[in-house]
């Protein structure tokens, strides 16, 4: 098994979210080898909201119900970076949108020991 090693990316969403992709669900990703993320974003959109979520599971194919991850800032601007315990052995990403296309949209999630 291949691990990821801190400073490693984990993931990233460049493209913007539009209602008819909404929600965007990335795959899952195994996190052994790190315990945190540093996660970075920025949305821009005229009226809509760009909702980010983590969602984990204990074998990569099962939402898990029970551990779950903290609502991430409201802010549709995080770039000072914000510190996530990893709860699971896999996690991955979703995005909602509502109301209006995003325009601008850059999520990046790196592996932190």
């Amino acid at each position: 098994m291949a691990w990821t090693l801190p400073g490693n990316r984990v993931f990233e969403q460049v493209t913007p979210v539009t209602l008819a992709l909404s929600p965007v669900v990335s795959s899952w990703y195994d996190t052994t080898g790190f315990t945190s993320l540093l996660l970075s974003y920025v949305f821009t959109q005229s009226t809509g909201l760009t909702t980010p979520t983590i969602e984990g599971s204990f074998d990569g194919v099962t939402l898990d119900a029970d551990m779950t991850y903290a609502a991430l800032a409201a802010s549709p601007q995080l770039t000072t970076g914000l510190l996530v315990a990893v709860l699971t052995p896999y996690i991955r990403f979703r995005f909602v949108q509502t109301t209006a296309d995003s325009t601008r949209t850059k999520f990046f999630a790196q592996a932190r020991a």
